[in-house]
């Protein structure tokens, strides 16, 4: 499908979506191309590529929204150990943390204005480390093979961690660094969330075609429910009634509403050039109502009304890319 033909099909939408004034700048980790792409959210344009060290999986932006931090993970045989720190929206690179002798950072969340927590995958470690220093400050053991994925409660007392070997999530008091639990969820846990009030968690198991909902009171799984397509991440809405959850191999994004343990939603995803467009990462606008989707193999990241399921635009980043974040600070 050519791209004339991709915008002329996204034309109505977009021009629906004009007067809804969104702004700010998505970020667009490129996994192969070592690189990220930041997107001017008001104009729909891909305004600069940033190459990063390599092998990038997840980034995240800091609370004032200048700064995001990029996980340097692993290519076969290649673990990576470096944070590339950028400024937004410039996108120069204002710092490289070497996180030696830690290696495969994957997932990363702030924890306040100056320190991020990351994963360290191929040492079981969950790392808080000071982004204006580099100093690893602390290291929380997990215990786990392939912790992968982060969730860190809003109040900043609960971290949880995916552990896909074992098809778990640890939960761990992250004042202390205590582990509270390891929960069973199913076949190579992957994605995590947590709501926002702190009351759930959810978990994707990619290789049984599951969600699992964790009742974060009792560390228990409350609920398993089919979702067929490989569910590979989670975030929350805002408010959080709905656990948004890509799944890469059906193409769509879907929406599980965790008070009703059920899948609310299924968005199938338009206008992407590609017959079967593999989902990837996933981030949520402040706004509630919309959301921004990468798709591996087209090479994009789509901009999602969740209320009409439309595709309001296609932006086209680089090589493969994987996880999603959105800033407030607009170019």
């Amino acid at each position: 499908v050519s791209t004339a033909i991709v915008t002329s099909l996204l034309a109505p939408a977009m021009a629906r979506a004009a007067g809804k004034k969104l702004t700010g700048t998505i970020v667009v980790v490129n996994q192969k191309s070592d690189s990220i792409t930041l997107v001017d959210l008001a104009t729909r344009e891909a305004y600069r590529h940033v190459k990063v060290v390599g092998a990038p999986h997840e980034a995240a932006v800091s609370p004032d929204g200048r700064t995001v931090v990029v996980t340097n993970y692993a290519r076969p045989g290649d673990p990576q150990r470096w944070l590339s720190v950028i400024a937004l929206p410039s996108g120069e690179t204002t710092r490289t943390i070497d996180l030696a002798p830690y290696r495969k950072p994957h997932d990363v969340r702030w924890v306040d204005a100056e320190r991020v927590v990351c994963t360290a995958e191929a040492d079981s470690a969950l790392l808080v480390v000071h982004v204006g220093t580099g100093a690893v400050e602390r290291v929380i053991h997990t215990g786990n093979a392939l912790s992968h994925m982060l969730a860190l409660s809003t109040d900043r007392r609960r971290i949880y961690c995916s552990n896909m070997t074992a098809g778990s999530v640890s939960a761990f008091d992250f004042g202390t660094g205590v582990k509270l639990a390891d929960i069973p969820t199913g076949k190579e846990c992957e994605g995590v969330g947590v709501s926002p009030d702190g009351r759930w968690v959810v978990a994707g198991n990619r290789a049984e075609d599951t969600i699992s909902i964790i009742d974060a009171e009792s560390l228990k799984v409350v609920a398993r429910v089919a979702s067929p397509g490989f569910p590979y991440r989670v975030q929350f809405t805002p408010d959080g009634k709905y656990a948004l959850v890509p799944h890469a191999q059906s193409g769509a994004l879907v929406l599980l509403d965790v008070a009703k343990r059920k899948v609310a939603r299924v968005i199938a995803l338009r206008g992407t050039g590609v017959p079967d467009p593999s989902t990837a990462g996933v981030f949520p606008h402040p706004d509630g109502r919309h959301a921004f989707v990468t798709v591996r193999n087209d090479d994009s990241v789509l901009v999602l009304d969740l209320e009409t399921g439309e595709t309001l635009a296609r932006v086209a980043a680089q090589s493969s890319p994987d996880g999603v974040t959105w800033s407030p600070i607009g170019r």
